[in-house]
C-alpha cells in the first residue's frame, strides 16, 4: 500500500497541488476534489496532511479544506472496492505478476521522476494484491483450525471492541487502505463475520485520525482546526454507524437480494465502507456552518485573540446607549494597539514583527466595528449620539493613519539604522522618550488619560522634534552627516512626528468623551502628505 501511495504521489506532481487550489471555491467542489485526488492517489491521509500544509500555509481557507477533507473519506472507499472486486475475482499471481514485473521494468529503465514513481505505483498495485492472495491462503488455514466468532462479546460491547481492534491496526500500519484489505480478506474467507468486518473498518476510518493529529502539531490554528474537524467527522461518523450497525447491516442484505447474484463478504464490507461514509457526509451537511463556528473559537493563538472583538456584543445593538459604550471600549483597544506599533517605529531599530502583529491585529478590529457601527447606526439614534458615534469613529481614522504612518517608518528606519554620531543619537533618544511617554499615558482607563495631560506631553513631544530636527539640519550643514542621508532621517522624523500626532488626536479625542467634553480643537501642524524638511 505504502509502495502503491508514494508512488501514485509522485507521478502525480503539481496536480494535486493544483486540483487543491483550483476546485476548492465551493462545498461541493470541495467535496468532489477530496473524492477524485483520493481516489487518483489511493489515500485519505495524504489528502488530509496536503490540506493541513495548504491551509497551514495560508493557500487554502478552513471552510473550502473541510469540504475536501469530507471528500477524502468517500474517496478511500474506492480501496475496498478495488480489493473486493478485483482481489477475489481473478487467479490473484496471474493477474498482479504482470503488474509487479511491468513496474519494476518501468523503474528500472528511467532515471525521470514520474515514470519511476508510475512504475513504483504499478509494482505496489501489483504486489498489494498478491499480498490478498498470502493472506486469503493462510486466513483460510487458520480459519479451519480456529473460530475467531467465539471470541467476540456478543451485542454493542463486541462492536465496540471491534472498532477498538481496527483504529489500533490503522495507527500501527498507518494505512488505513492496507488494514482493510486484512479486513475484507478475513471476512471473505470466514475468519470473521461480515458484522464484525464492518465494525473493525469503522476502526479503520477512525484510525486515519492519527496521521492528522500528527500533521498538526505545531502547525497554526487553521492547520490545528482542520485536523480537529477531520477528528470530529470520523468520530461522529464512527458513532453513528456502530449504532446503526445492525440496520446498516440488515441494509445490505436487503440490497444483496435485490442482485442477480448475491453479494460476497468483500462486496458486502465494501458496501458497507462506502454507505457510511456517505452518511458522515449527510450528517455534515447541516453541522458544517457550526463545526466553524465552533472551531473559530478554539486554537487561537495570541495574534487572533488580540484581533477578537472582546466587547461588540450583539445583543447589545438594539440598545444605543449600550452599544456606543461597547464600541467606544473596543475602540479604546485599537487605540492601545496603535500605540504599540508607533512605540515599536520610534525605536532603533524599529521592532517590525510587533507592528505587523498589532497592525494587522488593528486592521482586523477595525473591519469589525465598521459592521457593527452600520447595525447600530441602523436605527433612530438621537443626534448627541450620533455625534458621540462620530466621534468615535474620527478616533478610529486617526489610529489606522498612525497606523499607516508607522509601517512607512519602520520600513525607513530599517533602512536607515542608528545614527552615525553621539549627539544625534541623543537627540533622538530625546524624541523617543517622550513619544514613549506620550504612548504610556495615552492608554483609556489609568489615571492620566487626560485631556490636559495628552495636549501637554505631545507639546513636549513636538519641543523634542524640533531639537531633533535642529540638530540633523546642522550635522547636514557642517559636513557631519551627507546631504542625503541627512534628508531621509529627517523624512522619518517627520514620520513619526505625524503618526504621534494621529494617536494624541485619538486620545484626546477619547479622553474627551470619557470627561463629557466637546471635540477639542485639531489642527495638524503641517498638512497631510507634507514633510518638514
Amino acid at each position: 500500500m505504502h509502495l502503491l501511495t508514494d508512488g501514485l504521489k509522485l507521478a502525480a506532481g503539481r496536480a494535486l497541488e493544483d486540483l487543491l487550489e483550483r476546485w476548492t471555491s465551493t462545498p461541493l467542489r470541495g467535496l468532489g476534489s477530496g473524492m477524485l485526488i483520493t481516489t487518483l492517489v489511493q489515500s485519505s491521509s495524504a489528502v488530509t496532511v496536503a490540506c493541513i500544509g495548504f491551509v497551514n500555509a495560508g493557500l487554502l481557507s478552513l471552510k473550502n479544506a473541510l469540504w475536501v477533507i469530507f471528500g477524502s473519506n468517500v474517496g478511500t472507499t474506492m480501496n475496498a472496492w478495488l480489493v473486493a472486486a478485483l482481489g477475489f475475482s481473478f487467479k490473484i499471481d496471474a493477474f498482479a505478476l504482470p503488474f509487479v514485473g511491468v513496474g519494476a521494468v518501468v523503474m528500472l529503465a528511467t532515471a525521470k521522476m514520474r515514470p519511476r514513481a508510475l512504475g513504483q505505483a504499478l509494482a505496489g498495485f501489483g504486489v498489494l494484491f498478491l499480498g490478498i492472495d498470502v493472506l486469503k491462503d493462510t486466513f483460510s488455514a487458520f480459519g479451519a483450525g480456529i473460530d475467531l466468532q467465539d471470541f467476540i462479546v456478543p451485542g454493542l460491547a463486541g462492536w465496540a471492541m471491534l472498532v477498538a481492534i481496527g483504529t489500533v491496526i490503522t495507527i500501527l500500519m498507518q494505512a488505513s487502505g492496507a488494514a482493510i484489505a486484512i479486513i475484507i480478506t478475513a471476512a471473505h474467507t470466514g475468519l470473521i463475520s461480515t458484522e464484525a468486518a464492518c465494525a473493525m473498518v469503522i476502526g479503520t476510518n477512525i484510525g486515519t485520525t492519527s496521521t492528522a493529529i500528527l500533521a498538526a502539531i505545531g502547525a497554526t490554528a487553521n492547520a490545528r482546526r482542520l485536523a480537529a474537524a477531520h477528528v470530529f467527522f470520523n468520530l461522529v461518523t464512527g458513532a453513528v454507524a456502530l449504532l446503526l450497525l445492525p440496520a446498516l447491516v440488515g441494509l445490505l442484505a436487503l440490497l444483496s437480494g435485490w442482485l442477480e447474484q448475491p453479494a460476497t463478504p468483500a462486496v458486502m464490507v465494501a458496501m458497507f465502507h462506502t454507505i457510511f461514509n456517505l452518511l458522515g457526509v449527510a450528517l455534515m451537511v447541516p453541522a458544517s456552518k457550526r463545526l466553524l463556528d465552533f472551531l473559530a473559537t478554539r486554537f487561537l493563538s495570541g495574534d487572533e485573540e488580540i484581533a477578537r472583538p472582546r466587547h461588540l456584543d450583539a445583543n447589545s445593538v438594539s440598545i444605543p446607549d449600550l452599544a456606543l459604550r461597547a464600541l467606544r471600549m473596543e475602540i479604546g483597544r485599537t487605540h492601545v494597539l496603535a500605540g504599540n506599533c508607533l512605540r515599536a517605529a520610534v525605536h532603533t531599530p524599529p521592532d517590525t514583527s510587533l507592528i505587523t502583529r498589532n497592525g494587522d491585529a488593528l486592521t482586523a478590529l477595525a473591519l469589525a466595528i465598521g459592521n457593527y457601527t452600520r447595525k447600530v447606526s441602523s436605527g433612530n439614534l438621537p443626534p448627541a449620539l450620533v455625534e458621540a458615534l462620530a466621534r468615535n469613529l474620527r478616533a478610529l481614522q486617526y489610529q489606522e493613519t498612525a497606523l499607516e504612518t508607522t509601517r512607512m517608518a519602520s520600513e525607513l528606519g530599517a533602512v536607515l539604522g542608528r545614527l552615525p554620531e553621539p549627539g544625534l543619537a541623543r537627540a533622538l533618544e530625546a524624541f523617543r522618550n517622550a513619544v514613549d511617554d506620550l504612548a504610556d499615558a495615552s492608554v483609556p482607563g489609568q489615571a492620566s488619560f487626560r485631556v490636559s495631560a495628552i495636549e501637554h506631553l505631545l507639546a513636549v513631544a513636538e519641543e523634542r522634534y524640533a531639537l531633533l530636527k535642529e540638530a540633523l539640519l546642522t550635522a547636514g550643514a557642517h559636513a557631519r552627516m551627507d546631504i542625503r542621508s541627512m534628508q531621509e532621517w529627517l523624512r522619518l522624523a517627520s514620520l513619526l512626528r505625524r503618526a504621534t500626532e494621529q494617536i494624541a488626536k485619538s486620545a484626546r479625542t477619547l479622553a474627551a468623551l470619557e470627561e463629557g467634553l466637546p471635540q477639542p480643537a485639531l489642527n495638524d501642524h503641517h498638512d497631510e502628505g507634507t514633510e518638514d524638511r
